[in-house]
């Protein structure tokens, strides 16, 4: 049996503002699918942050619902775990249970397998590190329901792992039921995979199909990963999607203008898709007009770019005139300013839409309904 594990969709995010970014991780998406049903998957396992905002975009929503129905016409059975970016902090019903609730795909449990052939697929959603002790004990209950099906087990959660970072986890391997033959991770952007002897079969994260507000620009591949169940222990194959490029480079002021002609080479081998590129200045009495000057070549083989001089004393990004990612840089600042990623979430994701519409009515009862609960992520509003 042949399972297709994607995560960390983020669908409706775009980087740099750009429409063309979006449409790239729905593009990924699409070949994500594409590939899993050309391979022949009996079950696609999403493992969480399926939207990039619980309040979604009309595309993204478009685009996860039409893809579910193409597995549901192949009959290929589809299931998820909610992430982070998937719930809402107001007692509300995330998005994808729409999907859920309509046939198109199966919201997993951990005290109900779900079962395809002879393997039962269990699932819990994204818990905060307050509530861990909660997750360890679902966890548990879900290996002695497992005990009782006679084939093979796959756990599902969208949870950071500390063997892998020990300041983004908020478990450790030795949490994890030993009674499991796959683990079917989400939450890290990177692709990892490893095997842990207290466990029962290899844990894997296939990491994001694209990149996200957290990365930046860097030259990463992305995929998703195959998990063929069939043998005794089970086998993962990575697959690459084919994402735009983006890269960085470092060049001298004092030889700008060469320096640029050899981007414009390098950006035109990246194909079709003009990559996105991060460039570095090193020199002094560096003139930010001059550079700007300079650079606006690039516009013609790269869809976006950013610049930085390495000088510490300019070490702040100036960017060309086309969007900046204001998302990152938001997240960044709410992060600092409230000291708390969940918090961050909650503002940029949540409450900043809703101002940016005027809606005041709306951001007083999310605040107050937020107030009423007491706590977001560790801390208390």
């Amino acid at each position: 049996m042949l399972i297709s594990h994607i995560s960390d969709l983020h669908l409706g995010y775009a980087q740099f503002g750009l429409e063309e970014r979006e449409e790239d991780t729905y593009e990924a998406f699409h070949e994500a699918i594409d590939a899993s049903i050309k391979e022949g998957v009996k079950l696609v396992i999403l493992a969480g942050d399926l939207f990039h905002n619980p309040r979604p975009c009309g595309k993204a929503i478009i685009t996860l619902g039409n893809a579910l129905k193409k597995l549901k016409d192949k009959q290929i059975p589809a299931t998820f775990v909610l992430g982070e970016h998937d719930i809402s902090r107001l007692r509300d019903v995330p998005f994808p249970h729409i999907y859920s609730n309509l046939g198109l795909v199966k919201k997993l449990r951990h005290d109900e397998p779900f079962i395809v052939e002879d393997c039962a697929v269990f699932g819990a959603d994204k818990e905060r590190r307050s509530n861990i002790d909660s997750l360890i004990e679902k966890m548990h209950h879900a290996e002695q329901v497992a005990k009782r099906h006679a084939g093979k087990k796959v756990i599902v959660l969208h949870q950071g792992l500390m063997d892998f970072n020990k300041f983004a986890g908020e478990l450790n391997s030795t949490d994890l039921p030993a009674g499991f033959n796959y683990y079917a991770f989400g939450h890290y952007h990177d692709h990892q995979e490893k095997r842990f002897g207290s466990l029962g079969g290899p844990l894997a994260y296939p990491g994001s199909i694209d990149l996200t507000q957290s990365e930046g620009i860097k030259e990463v591949e992305k995929g998703f990963i195959l998990t063929d169940m069939s043998s005794e222990e089970p086998s993962t194959q990575w697959v690459r999607l084919s994402c735009r490029q983006q890269f960085s480079t470092k060049v001298d002021y004092k030889d700008i203008a060469s320096e640029v002609d050899k981007i414009i080479n390098k950006a035109k081998g990246f194909g079709t898709k003009k990559p996105i590129a991060r460039i570095e200045v090193a020199g002094s009495d560096i003139d930010s007009k001059v550079i700007a000057g300079h650079l606006k070549r690039l516009n013609d083989s790269c869809l976006h770019y950013v610049w930085q001089p390495l000088e510490d004393h300019m070490a702040t990004t100036v960017y060309d005139s086309r969007p900046v990612d204001i998302d990152s840089e938001l997240y960044r600042l709410s992060t600092e300013a409230l000291g708390s990623d969940e918090l961050a979430r909650f503002a940029v994701n949540e409450i900043l839409p809703l101002a940016a519409d005027g809606d005041a009515k709306s951001v007083l009862e999310m605040v107050w309904q937020a107030y009423k609960a007491n706590k977001l992520g560790d801390r208390t509003i």
